[in-house]
């Protein structure tokens, strides 16, 4: 004989009730709720959210009227790289609109085949290092 008893024999556990709150137990577990929520003031009220607005584009940075000037400083950039070939549309005296209808007009292509793409960032580039001047 064993001492392990068969499983048929094994008692089952049953699960007990939870027991109903009494009318009372409401009704004093609905006070405790409504005396907290009426004690609480330091919470801010929820404000609606204002709905996304769409983005503004950005103005140019300089203005179509004005005129490239070389300052006769040497081309900062190094031969056969896409800005080099879009610096190499300056000429003196174009203005700012002349040089973005050449740059997207041009048949030039940059190093990798594809046409050329820049604009503003390459005159405030140019700018920057001394190359030209917009008067």
């Amino acid at each position: 004989m064993s001492n392990v008893a068969s499983i048929t024999e094994a008692p089952v556990k049953k699960r007990a009730k939870s027991p109903k709150p009494s009318k009372e137990g409401r009704e004093q577990a609905l006070k405790s709720v409504t005396q907290t929520t009426e004690t609480v003031t330091n919470v801010a009220p929820l404000r609606a959210v204002p709905p996304p607005q769409p983005r503004q584009q950005k103005s140019a940075i300089y203005s179509s009227e004005l005129t490239i000037k070389f300052t006769g400083a040497p081309n900062p950039v190094r031969e056969g790289t896409n800005r080099a070939v879009i610096w190499s549309l300056f000429k003196e005296g174009m203005t700012v609109g002349e040089f973005t209808t050449a740059l997207s007009t041009t048949d030039k292509c940059g190093k990798n085949g594809k046409p050329l793409v820049g604009g503003h960032g390459d005159l405030q580039i140019a700018v920057g290092k001394g190359y030209i001047e917009l008067v």
